[in-house]
């Protein structure tokens, strides 16, 4: 689509890491198309951005490794929109990292230009760019800068959607599995010696990590394990954590739900599908309103009472 085309990596398990690039011929000098970012061309006319969304960085990380891969000038002007108080306010709330900074339109044509979530990175040659590890797109060839640019730093917010939907994916099957792993009597690859507690610091409003990552890939499958273990007594300090982790949640009904569907699969062990969809969609109901994403609730609420009910 568009004419990209990757280069390295499996479009069907994204790594995360990610790497666009675009040629684009320099401009000729006096012609008055210089751009800023000219200096990041490389000598063979790539120029690139990178981005790294395996990981969630803080909004202090963001803005410093924006602020790093700007030309002088437009360092400045961003220094400027990311310190004013109420942009700061809103982005540390959002706790997202898809988001853009446009600042509004000025002189020197900055505003064909918005900083992303992503580093435009200097690479000397496009060989020395494929050998860069991660999933790397060419997005073809452009005749101006502002219109490279804006394709450009558009990309990694397309890239990070599809990754994190993969990801959330990813999660829910492997629960899945777990889940179904304890009706069909099969055991996990775990080590003896692991430790069974669930380690839960502070509570939900001291929480600032994604809930639903931790819901669905550390406290369920920890739960799980712990089932299959036949383990009483950490089975029943897990519950006790977990609800005391999120005491401060405004609907325990959703909670208790979750309690007592694993203490059904402890008493039988075994779970159903249902059981499992009903869990993981609890996960995400749970994690939108605790990261207000308000957009989403209604269609996981259908889904929840659809699933309830059958």
């Amino acid at each position: 689509m568009f004419g990209i085309i990757q280069k390295k990596g499996d479009e069907n398990n994204l790594c995360g890491r990610v790497i666009g690039y675009v040629k684009i011929p320099p401009p000729e000098p006096g012609s008055g198309m210089e751009t800023p970012f000219d200096a990041l061309v490389s000598p063979d006319g790539i120029l690139a951005i990178q981005g790294d969304y395996s990981k969630i960085p803080d909004f202090d990380a963001f803005r410093n490794n924006l602020q790093q891969s700007l030309p002088k000038g437009l360092q400045e002007i961003l220094k400027h929109i990311l310190e004013d108080d109420e942009i700061r306010e809103n982005l540390d709330k959002a706790k997202k990292i898809s988001f853009s900074v446009i600042p509004q339109k000025g002189s020197d044509r900055l505003g064909d230009f918005f900083p992303v979530p992503a580093q435009l990175t200097l690479f000397q040659s496009e060989e020395a760019l494929l050998a860069e590890e991660g999933d790397i797109y060419f997005l073809g060839e452009y005749a101006s800068m502002s219109s490279a640019h804006l394709f450009l730093t558009g990309f990694p917010i397309i890239y990070q959607a599809k990754y994190r939907e993969q990801t959330e994916l990813q999660k829910v099957k492997e629960v899945d599995e777990l889940l179904a792993g304890i009706g069909e009597g099969k055991t996990h690859n775990y080590s003896e010696a692991e430790d069974l507690a669930i380690h839960l610091n502070g509570d939900l409003n001291s929480f600032t990590g994604n809930l639903l990552n931790l819901l669905d890939t550390q406290i369920l499958p920890k739960m799980m394990y712990i089932i299959e273990r036949n383990d009483t007594e950490y089975f029943k300090a897990g519950i006790n954590s977990f609800r005391n982790f999120m005491h401060s949640y405004p609907h325990q009904q959703d909670i208790e739900k979750m309690v007592s569907i694993l203490e059904s699969i402890n008493e039988k062990k075994y779970s159903s599908s249902k059981d499992s969809r009903i869990l993981t969609l609890l996960c995400k109901k749970i994690s939108a309103l605790h990261h207000e994403e308000f957009e989403i609730l209604p269609e996981i609420q259908k889904e929840l009472e659809a699933t309830i009910e059958n």
